[in-house]
């Protein structure tokens, strides 16, 4: 795995079915939707859940000192979260033809692309990642 960020599975089919059996570590339900901590591998409630974002902006403060990245398995997405703040970024998983489905809308086998996930690992060991999420647009802890 790139340093920094754990290993993922090759096949996004293969993560969707291992996180469908996972519970969140927070709450201990079983949601639709599950953000999958890239940074020590927890599963937790997804944003469309009734939590939003709250419950990867809660652990991002116990696991990374306010800061991290997360699988949603219901889109291919990651997720950036520092603070209060969070972003979408793209997805590590490609199709055959090396594009990216977020939102799973064409129903291709998704392939972990190595090249991005290890640049993904780049940003975010340099956290060097657009701050194009601004606090007061994005902050859900008021």
């Amino acid at each position: 795995p790139p340093l920094g960020l754990v290993e993922l599975p090759d096949s996004f089919e293969g993560l969707f079915h291992e996180a469908s059996a996972l519970r969140c570590t927070q709450c201990l339900a079983m949601p639709d939707s599950r953000a999958l901590c890239l940074s020590c591998g927890e599963c937790l409630c997804g944003i469309e859940t009734q939590h939003g974002p709250r419950a990867a902006i809660s652990h991002a403060h116990a696991c990374s000192a306010g800061g991290c990245l997360f699988l949603l398995t219901s889109s291919s997405a990651v997720l950036f979260v520092r603070e209060r703040r969070v972003m979408l970024l793209g997805s590590p998983y490609r199709d055959p033809h090396g594009e990216v489905d977020l939102g799973l809308s064409r129903g291709k086998p998704l392939t972990l692309h190595a090249p991005e996930y290890a640049h993904l690992a780049r940003q975010w060991l340099g956290l060097s990642f657009d701050e194009t999420a601004r606090a007061e647009e994005n902050d859900f802890l008021t």
